[in-house]
């Protein structure tokens, strides 16, 4: 247990980046929570760049509730390079004014049929399956990204989003629309964090083993402005003592 309570670290909260975009509604309850609460329940996971800052990969709403509330420092797990594993999320949606706003939008390209290059996005309904291209017959990744940012804004402020793991089987019904992304890789997304773009918000899906949970780390360690560090590592060794290890699937539930 002491091996993995070693990747928990307090870090500089001016030293953090985020990969990805926030959805205002679920920060606004995210920040609600853990100053209700005065506790962080589940430290982010992070990873260092190569420019030396950490890059929060799960856990971009706790992170800017937390540099909302005025945290010097931020906990969270480091995870080492090879420990990570990048999927991706679909999302689920009703049909809306949205999808015919961008089957209209001048820099996106409707195709039923799918050529060599990688869609942006793989649109499915109940009866019909596109293909999002560019409009354009060339573009960089920097565009790509801009277009997907165009899609996701499209629908997350104005409807519920529905979760599906990238590649998973689910019946897409009447009135509904899948929208299946692609996965970028580790090192896409920190040459993306790093030319100072992120990416659209709750796409990117990050698998790792041993992620600690239910730690509740009190506000008090991140807020104050000098670190008692005696007492942070007293505080690491009562949830070394606590800790318990379940290697079966667990179901939980996030309302």
């Amino acid at each position: 247990m002491d091996d993995i309570l070693s990747s928990l670290r307090l870090i500089d909260i001016k030293k953090i980046c985020l990969h990805e975009e926030h959805e205002h509604t679920r920060l606004a309850q995210t920040c609600a929570a853990i100053s209700t609460d005065g506790v962080l329940r589940h430290p982010p996971l992070a990873m260092q760049m190569s420019d030396g800052r950490y890059l929060i990969l799960d856990g971009a709403h706790r992170t800017n509730a937390l540099q909302n509330l005025g945290c010097k420092r931020i906990a969270v797990q480091i995870i080492e390079r090879e420990e990570i594993q990048i999927g991706s999320w679909d999302h689920v949606i009703p049909m809306g004014e949205w999808l015919e706003q961008l089957k209209n939008h001048p820099s996106i390209r409707w195709q039923t049929e799918r050529v060599k290059s990688a869609p942006i996005v793989q649109v499915v309904t109940d009866t019909n399956k596109y293909y999002v291209y560019e409009g354009a017959a060339e573009s960089s990744p920097l565009t790509r990204l801009a277009i997907w940012h165009l899609i996701v804004n499209a629908y997350r402020k104005d409807y519920s989003i529905k979760r599906i793991i990238s590649g998973h089987e689910y019946h897409v019904e009447k009135g509904m629309v899948r929208l299946c992304y692609p996965a970028y890789t580790l090192q896409e997304i920190e040459s993306i964090v790093l030319s100072g773009a992120v990416m659209p918000a709750g796409v990117t899906r990050v698998v790792v083993n041993g992620r600690l949970l239910n730690l509740n780390i009190p506000l008090s360690y991140l807020m104050a402005g000098s670190l008692n560090q005696a007492e942070w590592e007293q505080k690491k060794e009562q949830w070394a003592r606590a800790l318990r290890l379940y290697a079966e699937a667990v179901y939980l539930c996030e309302v």
